[in-house]
């Protein structure tokens, strides 16, 4: 990819409220959002929606069972230098990071030196890992927990060759195939710090159904509301589950899964479809209805049901606030929702300028990109220090998909053009 920026369509906005992906309850839990692939389709990273929730770290962990909770994962790792760390690559020209622990671990996808695409885990004590594949022979992650368990599909880059598989990786056991639902589709999208993953899977019929996936049970269908599709978009650690899924006269409706209650139906807040793409340690649930509606999203709450928030959300933390777009003009302008402080922009409206939050942890700082110029770097937003412009490594262009407790950020950025002209992109790892 070269350097140049372009504005944002309306796919990248169905894109953005549709990638979510899931994180442990000691952090926001949500589906990555949207950033393009590497190399392969197949290979989508995510700039990854992402949901937050990490303030209330002890009431997560709580949840675990007494051996999890009793070798806390959350121990933190040794100091690293500030600023913006090049993670490299698994021997191709380009990488991207996904997803960030409490540990500084990365995971995400680089080309690899025969130009494939593998999923990794980037630790600072041992670099870059390539954590390979299942049958197929290109794989990609899409999160990882706080005990460095990561979660992602296998998958042929040849269309037609064989089957999508999820997997589970593991420093001890490696790469575990999740199995299927009985069809040929299989894609993780979310694990929490219980090792539970959610997703969705094909059926013998073709349809695709939600699923959970748990190390002692295996594979399990969610079901749906009465219709033939459901599709799981994170998961917390008490195991509460949201998503979309068909009702009985073909709409599609946001639903939250409890172990106790099964499939819920949420509802619609105007029209008769919905969908959910995070949700937090408290089982509170943001989405959008109707679905990609720039005026639509939603939060939803056990207590008091699903209440407009008047703009397209992306994350939500452990503490309720949530970030997303409003879109105004010929710009989108980053926002930022709390429960006593309702709708708050991040910076103010600027013509042609593009601002997309992506991820909050639960201290409220905020990571996300912003093209201006033609240009897409990657920030970090916190209460008191405003914006912050974390630059590139050496090239044009960086982009944010995820962000930690400790105000740790991943994604890309590009290097300096080469004697081809060509502008590869790594993975890296801000630190304040």
């Amino acid at each position: 990819m070269g350097d140049q920026g372009s504005p944002i369509s309306r796919v990248d906005l169905i894109r953005l409220s549709l990638t979510l992906r899931t994180v442990p309850a000691s952090r926001t839990i949500h589906t990555r959002p949207y950033q393009e692939p590497i190399q392969h389709q197949e290979g989508v990273m995510n700039v990854s929606r992402v949901w937050v929730f990490a303030a209330v770290v002890g009431t997560a962990l709580a949840a675990l069972s007494p051996a999890a909770a009793s070798a806390t994962p959350l121990s933190t790792a040794s100091a690293q230098a500030t600023g913006m760390r090049d993670l490299g690559t698994l021997g191709g020209p380009n990488s991207s990071g996904v997803d960030v622990n409490i540990r500084g671990q990365v995971a995400g996808t680089s080309d690899t030196s025969d130009r494939s695409a593998h999923a990794f885990r980037w630790t600072p004590s041992g670099g870059m890992q390539d954590l390979g594949t299942l049958d197929g022979d290109a794989s990609s992650a899409t999160a990882i927990n706080e005990w460095g368990h990561v979660t992602g599909w296998s998958y042929f880059i040849e269309p037609g060759a064989g089957p999508r598989r999820a997997f589970r990786w593991t420093p001890a056991g490696g790469m575990e195939d999740l199995g299927n639902l009985g069809g040929e589709w299989t894609r993780a999208v979310g694990i929490n710090n219980r090792g539970q993953i959610v997703g969705a899977s094909q059926l013998a019929d073709g349809h695709l159904h939600a699923f959970l996936w748990t190390p002692t049970g295996g594979i399990r269908d969610l079901g749906t509301l009465g219709g033939q599709h459901s599709e799981a978009t994170g998961i917390n650690d008490l195991g509460q589950i949201t998503g979309s899924a068909e009702t009985a006269d073909g709409a599609t409706h946001a639903f939250r899964w409890t172990a106790s209650g099964g499939m819920q139906d949420l509802g619609t807040l105007s029209g008769s479809s919905s969908e959910a793409t995070a949700i937090n340690a408290f089982g509170q649930i943001i989405g959008a209805s109707p679905p990609n509606s720039q005026e639509g999203g939603f939060l939803w709450t056990p207590s008091s049901g699903m209440r407009p928030l008047g703009f397209l959300p992306s994350a939500i933390n452990a503490r309720g606030q949530v970030v997303g777009i409003e879109h105004s003009q010929d710009r989108l302008v980053p926002i930022r929702w709390t429960a006593s402080g309702g709708k708050q922009r991040l910076i103010a409206p600027q013509s042609g300028v593009y601002s997309v939050p992506l991820e909050i942890n639960d201290l409220g700082q905020i990571a996300g990109w912003t093209i201006q110029s033609e240009r897409r770097h990657a920030f970090r937003w916190t209460p008191s220090t405003g914006m912050t412009d974390l630059g590139t490594l050496g090239g044009g262009e960086s982009a944010a998909s995820a962000i930690n407790l400790r105000g740790q950020v991943t994604g890309y950025a590009h290097l300096p053009r080469d004697e081809a002209g060509a502008s590869p992109r790594h993975a890296f790892l801000w630190s304040p």
